[in-house]
C-alpha cells in the first residue's frame, strides 16, 4: 500500500513517516518535493517508471504550499486525468482559511486536514488517515 506525500518541508515528511511507522504503516509513505515530481510519479514517468519500485498509490496527501505549482495546481491537473480522478487526495496544509478548503473541495479533494503545530500531533492525523482511508 502506497501514499504519496507531496510536501517540500523535510520535517513535515520527516514527523509523517514517523507517524505512519507508530501506527504499523512503515513503508507507506512515498514523498515527492513538489508537484511536478508528483505528476511523473503518476504518469509512471522517468524516474518513476518502474511500478515494483514506485507502486500506484491509494491515496494522496498534498500541501498546498509548494514550489512552482502549488497543492491547488496540482488538483487541478489531476482531476483533468480520466485514469486519475478516482484517486482519494488529502489536503494537508497549514492554511485554515475557509477559501482555501472550499477551493480544494471544488477542486476535488476528499478531504482537508489542518497540519498540527507539533511533530507529536502527526500520530493523530496518521491514525485517522489509516482508519479511514487505508484499511489495513
Amino acid at each position: 500500500m502506497t501514499v504519496l506525500y507531496v510536501e517540500n518541508e523535510e520535517n513535515d515528511v520527516l514527523f509523517m513517516r514517523r507517524a505512519f511507522n507508530r501506527v504499523g504503516l512503515d513503508g507507506c509513505l512515498r514523498p515527492v518535493s513538489d508537484a511536478r515530481s508528483a505528476m511523473r510519479y503518476l504518469s509512471a514517468e522517468a524516474p518513476f517508471s518502474d511500478r515494483v519500485e514506485h507502486p500506484f498509490p491509494v491515496l494522496m496527501l498534498v500541501d498546498l504550499n509548494l514550489p512552482a505549482l502549488s497543492g491547488f495546481e496540482l488538483l487541478h491537473w489531476l482531476r483533468e486525468q480520466p485514469q486519475l480522478q478516482q484517486l482519494p487526495v488529502i489536503i494537508f496544509s497549514s492554511s485554515a482559511r475557509p477559501e482555501d478548503i472550499e477551493r480544494a473541495q471544488t477542486l476535488g479533494a476528499h478531504d482537508y486536514l489542518q497540519k498540527p503545530r507539533s511533530g507529536s500531533e502527526f500520530v493523530e492525523i496518521a491514525q485517522r488517515l489509516r482508519e479511514k482511508w487505508l484499511k489495513k
